[in-house]
């Protein structure tokens, strides 16, 4: 069976796990946006 100190430490590493997977999707898609501001022409008004 699995004991209480065993099912905190599941769950702790989960919820960071789940953090920081949340982190990095918000990171990629603000960072997909800035590729799409440059005009693909170069040339700038």
């Amino acid at each position: 069976m699995i004991t209480d100190v065993q099912l905190a430490i599941f769950s702790n590493v989960l919820g960071v796990f789940l953090f920081l997977l949340v982190v990095a999707y918000h990171y990629i898609n603000a960072n997909m946006g800035v590729t799409r501001a440059v005009p693909p022409s170069g040339k700038h008004k």
